[in-house]
């Protein structure tokens, strides 16, 4: 569960990145557009690259959500569940869950602990968006 959080988090990185590259190319284009073509052509590749780069991890991103979802609706205990989803989908603090739940911190750092657990038993990464 926190190795497709981490993941997540990484891609929000990177889609952020390459919007920010995007732009400066394109404003770049903009600049040199009656300049050489080789640099407008080299400049127009760099723009169709972050694009399809922006698009698949946006995918990526899409298909990281669905899968830790799945995982966590797998689950046979509503409070594992509820905790999951607030940790790692609504991206509340721990405290704000225990409060929400009327539960002790402690209590939901157990429950926690037991829910990573139960996804993920032997310890392995489970990251596997193509599945």
């Amino acid at each position: 569960m926190k190795t497709l959080k981490n993941e997540l988090i990484r891609l929000a990185g990177q889609i952020f990145r390459n919007t920010q590259y995007l732009k400066q190319y394109e404003h770049q284009l903009a600049l040199i557009y009656s300049r050489t073509p080789e640099t407008v052509k080299r400049t127009r590749e760099r723009i169709d690259s972050l694009k399809m780069q922006i698009e698949a991890d946006s995918r990526m991103v899409e298909k990281l959500n669905a899968q830790m979802i799945a995982t966590i609706e797998a689950l046979d205990d509503w409070r594992i569940q509820e905790i999951l989803t607030r940790r790692y989908v609504n991206h509340e603090s721990f405290e704000a869950i225990a409060e929400a739940m009327n539960y002790d911190l402690r209590w939901i750092y157990r429950l926690h602990q037991q829910g990573l657990e139960l996804t993920n038993p032997t310890g392995d990464i489970l990251l596997n968006p193509a599945a």
